[in-house]
């Protein structure tokens, strides 16, 4: 029990815990005061949630605080840096924040709260000669985010780590992520003896980038700077985006999506459209659009079924599916060849219906000639619609469940494994019993997939006003070319949720980073783009002194854009800028072109933080010649102004890569060339990597290189 040590007796209480004895954090006697919930909204019921909670860095979380936090056990570990790094010390605190309530227990209306959960963290302390006043958070409300401990102790900071992370519990999430860091702060003060300010930082990719804006957004004085990288914006990205992707693979065969991909890689033929029918070509533009990257189009979500579930949009707008299949303007009235292809839909007879020894239901025996046909997108999705005994009368389980909202969908159809062959639908999951009272031997079952094929259509029928990806589906006087739903607030629920009560709009109240990867396959660039500028927008003129955005050639959907060097030289900056008032280096320049996110060629046009490379095979990006004739590798490696020098680069040519040569003398601009022959016929990928580094080092502690690649095709006949 050392931790006594720290905070004193007066200060804590000992508690029996499913693990022992736990220790209890209590507050000092002059609290401070409860952060207080805004008004409640018509929203905040129809979500399903609390109100938002106005958190600043003084007042305390009614249910997340020192008086609540249970440190189950503390130990001094080490850290040995590699490379010849140091051994750093450091004490590592577990501890959580206890449930305080159930779903049963909840306020009438309230159907999730992060207080259902027990929220467990991981606090670590380096040693006090190793800690600059600092502490580092990283978050995903569905996978979590721990940070590293080399990159936190070595920049200064100590971590505070959210280790119950998923699904269930990723509502407001960065509400008990501002009490840890208070209670992480107070620790940290007894145990170094500090009475000076420390400075929080917190990032999130993703997810956790809608958390990041929550941080930026929701709260005042809590964090010092914020990064939001590969932003999961409300609407287009979290609802849209997987529409837009799973029409794509819908509407478009395998080989023919494959051979888009082949052609729009860099030396690829660049015909994108050969081998397409006219209902092919606009869905390729539809979606390209949207926004996707062409350049990574073959690596798009291929899953038909969205990674957020639509059923907040048949909860809110349960007329959509009818109308889709039913009224003019929409495709379901007049469908493209590849929708009548997927589209499954019939009247099943029932024949049988096996019961468990308490009499229910476990499976429902069709009439296999009835059992309507699979389309191209098989059992994706497939629902079982329940009638009455008149047949025509759907039945449909009136009572919302608590939790999270795909809880709901037994409300609507059975739940189970069809085997068409066999005729017979295996009954899985929680059913509602309001569905199965109502089977009945000789009844119908519509068997259809209706519900899903009409959401692959839903961003032509809910367009919002200042996003970009929209502007296709706007004429020219800016009125919406297909017909409108009346209720489209369910497209802003799943941020609301993971936002504790809002959603984003650009009103950061502390300094803001967006990082972003341009090979982004899930929050595409545009996405991001478009929050940079409603950050923009929100601040006007003070934007420049609070929010970044930097665009990076490669990156991807991961913590840093999958570019950890520019990564940690972006940490430099926001420290440098928010403890020094450093500003950092200006925001990468870009245009949109039909959807497409576009940065200059030129590194002195761009700007960003990524050195820019341009490499040419026989002076194209794609170079045809014969057996043993040579081929002239030209690039060109710069660096944005005032990022850095070139230190490092390295040739690799049909997946064997050359040694890096190290620059002798970095400079800004390096000038590089190499011939090469090949002896077989076949296609070659030739790639050109560079490495800078802001003071010219090829082995910076800090782990600071800044990469980039860019590849040419050679094709030996």
């Amino acid at each position: 029990m050392a931790l006594l040590s720290f905070f004193g007796r007066p200060q804590l209480a000992v508690i029996a815990s499913a693990m022992g004895l736990a220790v209890v954090m209590s507050a000092s006697p002059a609290a401070a005061a409860e952060c207080k919930f805004a008004p409640s909204k018509p929203i905040d019921k129809d979500v399903g949630i609390e109100p938002l909670l106005l958190i600043d860095g003084t007042c305390t979380d009614p249910d997340y605080n020192e008086s609540t936090f249970v440190i189950e056990k503390t130990e001094q570990l080490t850290l040995q840096v590699p490379d010849g790094g140091p051994l750093i010390p450091y004490t590592q605190v577990t501890g959580h924040f206890p449930a305080t309530k159930t779903l049963a227990t909840l306020p009438p209306g309230v159907r999730q709260s992060p207080t259902t959960f027990q929220q467990n963290y991981i606090l670590k302390f380096p040693a006090k000669e190793f800690w600059k006043n600092r502490s580092f958070e990283q978050q995903h409300p569905s996978v979590g985010g721990v940070v590293d401990d080399r990159m936190a102790f070595t920049n200064g900071a100590f971590s505070i780590n959210w280790m119950s992370a998923r699904n269930e519990n990723a509502v407001a999430t960065h509400r008990h992520q501002a009490a840890a860091t208070k209670v992480a702060k107070a620790y940290a003060n007894k145990l170094y003896g500090n009475t000076a300010k420390i400075y929080s930082y917190f990032w999130g990719c993703s997810g956790g980038g809608t958390v990041a804006m929550a941080a930026a957004e929701n709260t005042n004085g809590v964090w010092d700077g914020v990064q939001a990288q590969c932003v999961g914006t409300s609407i287009d990205a979290q609802y849209h985006s997987f529409y837009w992707q799973a029409h794509y693979t819908m509407a478009i065969p395998k080989a023919k999506r494959d051979a888009i991909a082949e052609a729009a890689l860099p030396g690829g033929t660049g015909d994108i459209y050969a081998g397409l029918n006219d209902e092919e070509k606009s869905v390729l533009n539809e979606f390209l659009a949207a926004g996707y990257p062409l350049a990574i189009i073959g690596k798009h979500f291929s899953r038909l079924t969205p990674l957020i579930d639509p059923i907040d949009i048949r909860l809110v707008d349960p007329g959509y599916e009818d109308d889709f299949w039913s009224k003019p303007g929409y495709a379901g009235t007049n469908p493209p060849n590849y929708l009548k292809a997927a589209k499954v839909d019939g009247y099943a007879t029932i024949t049988g219906i096996t019961r468990n020894e308490q009499g229910v239901p476990t499976a429902v025996q069709f009439d296999p000639a009835t059992v309507p046909a699979l389309g191209t997108t098989g059992d994706n999705y497939l629902e079982y619609f329940v009638y009455g005994a008149d047949g025509k009368t759907r039945i449909i389980d009136p009572t919302r469940s608590l939790g999270e909202p795909p809880t709901n969908k037994p409300r609507f159809s059975l739940i189970g494994n069809l085997d068409k062959a066999a005729g017979t639908l295996t009954l899985t999951g929680a059913n509602s019993q309001v569905l199965l009272d109502a089977l009945k031997v000789g009844d119908k079952v519509r068997v259809n997939n209706r519900f899903i094929l009409a959401m692959y259509f839903y961003p032509r029928h809910s367009v919002v006003a200042g996003i970009r990806s929209h502007d296709q589906y706007r004429n020219a006087d800016g009125s919406p070319k297909y017909p409108q739903r009346k209720d489209i607030s369910a497209l802003v629920h799943s941020s609301y949720r993971t936002m504790g009560g809002r959603i984003e709009t650009g009103e950061i109240k502390t300094k803001v980073m967006i990082l972003e990867g341009a090979s982004d396959q899930l929050s595409w660039p545009i996405f991001n783009v478009g929050y940079a500028e409603r950050v923009q927008k929100a601040l006007g003129a003070k934007a420049n002194d609070m929010v970044r955005f930097y665009l990076h050639d490669n990156g991807s959907h991961t913590t840093g854009g999958g570019e950890p060097g520019i990564f940690q030289q972006s940490m430099q900056d926001m420290i440098a800028w928010v403890e020094k008032g450093t500003a950092p280096l200006p925001s990468t320049r870009y245009t949109v072109r039909n959807g497409q996110v576009i940065a200059p060629d030129k590194a002195a046009e761009r700007f960003g933080l990524q050195p820019v490379i341009n490499v040419t095979a026989n002076g194209s990006a794609r170079a045809t010649v014969g057996v043993n004739q040579p081929v002239k590798l030209v690039g060109t490696l710069e660096m944005p102004p005032k990022t850095g020098q070139i230190v490092q680069y390295n040739w690799t040519v049909a997946g064997t890569a050359d040694a890096p040569t190290v620059v002798e003398k970095p400079q800004t601009l390096v000038n590089v060339d190499k011939t090469i022959t090949f002896p077989t016929p076949g296609t070659y990928i030739v790639k050109l990597s560079v490495n800078g580094q802001r003071d010219g080092l090829i082995a910076p502690a800090n782990r600071t290189l800044l990469q980039n690649i860019k590849e040419v095709r050679v094709v030996v006949q």
